[in-house]
């Protein structure tokens, strides 16, 4: 691959893309020669790989999710999301992106298990194979096919072969299971170096065994056969998944410096001396969400999930949002970013509760719950609906409490009925987008045994719960399910071909177009889709 010989300062691309590279790349100061392998000890790198992995998917991957299923919007008077809202990216948008996850995280795992194997550290061993699998299921999700078996391989193959995305996900299985077989918990553990779970490789069983549910599930539609095997399975062998309070997110101990604080927030939160960044005023609140959030009276969420507009005093009025690619004075005069909603306390901390020094999410208790959920629902997991409901409402109380709200007001809200098809009108959205219920997606019970398709229940729960943490996951199950029902296309599309659709894949980098023989062609933001996207 050619970005595999690429230095850090790369071609175009996305400004936040930059920030976040730079972000990883000061924080540890640790970068790695593969034609150098005495450089650095496994442990030395470790942190810097994993900090890199979590970066990309708790930032400009998390934010484009985010973008494309109407959690955020643009505000109309910035200019900092044009690509994305009006699904116009080019292979320049995520060259980084694509760059750093190969020769940043990669690279670095493979570094990393080289020198474990060397020393036969066995639980780093484990840790390598577990965050390869994690990083290729991020690429496959995003790209599609993409190289694997002759990826990593520096100056010795320039042009790797792109393989089938099915194919590198059944690969991904497997590198979860050698991970999974090496975990020793009487062995000697990375420790501190361990920015994820202290060493503690019980708590990295739990994360394999989620990250695994969650590519079996990913193919429910698919290859419904081998995720139905393939759970069960994981069943027999008494695999355990993350619970309560047992997030994996990672933080090697942010401060509030430059170059050394939480990426995310340094991008679309605040700098140093707790002043707003262009992207905070540029990531404003999407018009479906809030008007979703609002139909089911999830009225605690909605004011942990975004800001209220200064000067406003009722639920109904003071959340303002957007819509996708609005270009046009929705809002009152004059057009301000100012009086529309933002990235709420609950997404990132106020400056005041060092917010900078909040960390990343790899993937939350609650999607664990709904992953479950899910898994039990279809019944691949034993126990029926009544143990379906009881992940689907645990996944609902862990949200909550990531946004910082508690378990009784979780209670109180997925014990609702009667709230299944409303709709609310966004009182600032003009009346002919308003009338035909673009924007006003109708709401589903979030009482699990009430009406409704409990899929859906459990994927729009998901979507909620992924707001601000994890979108690119959000991006992935709407391609897969379908769900939320509600979400709409950009009213900028660039593409006519394709009215009524979001985008299905990221374009493939320039540097693999115009230096890899064997990159694919002819692909765009709408096709061709990830194997498993039969939606």
């Amino acid at each position: 691959m050619k970005h595999l010989s690429l230095n850090k300062s790369l071609l175009g691309g996305l400004l936040l893309s930059t920030i976040v590279m730079s972000s990883c790349k000061d924080f540890l100061d640790v970068n790695v020669n593969p034609n150098s392998p005495t450089q650095a000890t496994a442990s030395l790198v470790l942190p810097n790989a994993i900090l890199r992995t979590a970066t990309r998917q708790g930032n400009d991957l998390n934010i484009l999710g985010n973008l494309w299923t109407e959690n955020w919007a643009q505000a109309q008077d910035y200019i900092f999301y044009v690509p994305q809202q009006s699904y116009g990216l080019t292979p320049l948008s995520y060259e980084p992106t694509w760059t750093d996850l190969y020769a940043g995280s990669l690279r670095d795992f493979s570094y990393i298990l080289a020198e474990a194997q060397r020393t036969s550290t066995t639980n780093t061993v484990a840790i390598a194979k577990i965050m390869q699998a994690y990083n290729f299921q991020l690429l496959v999700d995003g790209w599609g096919d993409v190289p694997f078996s002759e990826a990593l391989q520096g100056t010795t193959n320039l042009s790797p072969a792109f393989e089938d995305d099915e194919v590198v996900y059944d690969n991904i299985i497997k590198l979860l299971d050698e991970g999974l077989a090496a975990i020793n918990t009487n062995a000697p553990t990375p420790g501190s170096s361990d920015i994820v779970f202290g060493g503690n490789m019980a708590r990295w069983r739990k994360f394999a065994n989620t990250i695994k549910l969650r590519v079996y599930i990913r193919q429910s539609a698919a290859r419904p056969n081998v995720a139905q095997a393939g759970i069960q399975a994981m069943q027999t062998a008494g695999a355990q998944f993350l619970v309560a309070d047992e997030s994996a997110t990672v933080n090697p101990g942010f401060l509030n410096t430059a170059g050394k604080s939480n990426p995310f927030v340094s991008n679309i939160g605040y700098n140093v001396s707790g002043s707003a960044t262009s992207g905070y005023a540029a990531t404003r609140a999407n018009t479906l969400a809030v008007n979703y959030l609002k139909a089911t009276n999830d009225t605690i969420r909605l004011k942990r999930i975004y800001t209220p507009v200064a000067g406003r005093t009722d639920i109904a009025r003071n959340y303002v949002a957007v819509a996708s690619g609005d270009i046009r004075a929705q809002v009152p005069s004059p057009i301000a970013s100012s009086r529309l909603s933002g990235i709420g306390p609950g997404v990132i901390r106020p400056f005041a509760q060092n917010g900078f020094a909040q960390p990343l999410y790899l993937i939350s208790s609650a999607e664990s719950f709904f992953l479950q959920a899910e898994a039990t629902e279809r019944g691949w997991l034993s126990g029926g609906t009544a143990a379906a409901k009881t992940a689907y409402e645990s996944g609902i109380t862990e949200s909550f409490k990531i946004f910082g709200a508690t378990a009784a007001q979780a209670a109180t809200y997925y014990s609702q009925t009667g709230v299944a098809g409303r709709t609310v009108a966004d009182a600032n959205a003009p009346t002919a987008l308003t009338t035909n219920g673009r924007f006003d997606p109708k709401a589903v019970d979030p009482a699990y045994n009430s009406t409704g398709n409990k899929i859906e229940k459990i994927i729009t729960q998901k979507w909620i719960a992924n707001n601000g943490i994890n979108g690119f996951e959000s991006w992935a199950e709407y391609r897969r399910t379908g769900y939320p029902s509600g979400i709409y296309t950009s009213l900028n599309s660039v593409d006519a071909n394709n009215p009524n659709k979001i985008p299905v894949r990221i374009p493939y980098p320039q540097t693999e177009i115009a230096n890899n023989p064997n990159s694919p062609k002819g692909s765009t933001t709408f096709t061709p889709k990830v194997f498993w996207d039969v939606n």
